[in-house]
This record gives C-alpha cells, structure tokens and sequence, in this order.
C-alpha cells in the first residue's frame, strides 16, 4: 500500500504538461495568487492609511475650532463686558453696599419681603 503511494506520488511529481512539470506549473500559480494577495493587502493598508490621515486631519481641525471657541466664550464672558452692556441695554447697576446683606440674614430679609417657608 505505501509503496502504490509512492508511486503515484512520483508519477504525479513527474507528469508534464506541454514539457513543464505538473509541481512546478501549481508552484508559479501558487506563487501568483500570493504576490496578488500580498498587493490586495498592500493596497487596503495605503488605503486605511489615507483614511486614518483624514481623521487625525479632522481631530486638528476640531482642536483648533475648540480653542478657538474657547477664546470667544472668554470673551464673552468677560466681567467688564458684561457690566457694560447690562448697565446699556438693562439698566442695571451695582448693588449699592447699603443693600447687602450678610448671610446669617437672609431668612430675616426673606420674612419681610413676604417668602413663605417650604
């Protein structure tokens, strides 16, 4: 039994097909698909490669739109600022010091100006 399996092992070893060995012509077709596999993978690595690039672009582009914000948003709320523009457009003034009160007052202030208890 080994010995038939030998010998159709080296028959098929030998075989020819227009004067090229069986095994070599499955060697180059082996050796095709894998050079064509490894270009696939190449090509999608280039290929996530740009879209990574793309995203760590954006990642940027948000950052800078964040600190930008930021600056405006101090800006806004700058105390001078909004001091004027509420005495301008509201009215308002500062509280005057005469009508602070401390803390340990404030239910008192509460009762004369008529809040109820919860």
């Amino acid at each position: 039994m080994k010995e038939r399996l030998m010998e159709r092992l080296h028959a098929l070893f030998e075989r020819r097909v227009r004067g090229f060995r069986v095994v070599n012509l499955a060697g180059c077709g082996f050796l095709v698909v894998l050079v064509l596999g490894v270009y696939a993978a190449k090509t999608d690595a280039g290929r996530e490669g740009a879209t990574i690039s793309g995203v760590e672009r954006q990642i940027s582009d948000e950052r800078r739109m964040l600190r930008l914000l930021k600056a405006e948003l101090a800006h806004l709320e700058e105390p001078s600022r909004l001091q004027r523009l509420s005495s301008d457009y509201l009215g308002l003034k500062p509280v005057a010091a005469a009508r602070e009160a401390p803390a340990d007052s404030l239910v008192e202030v509460a009762r004369q100006n008529g809040a109820r208890k919860p």
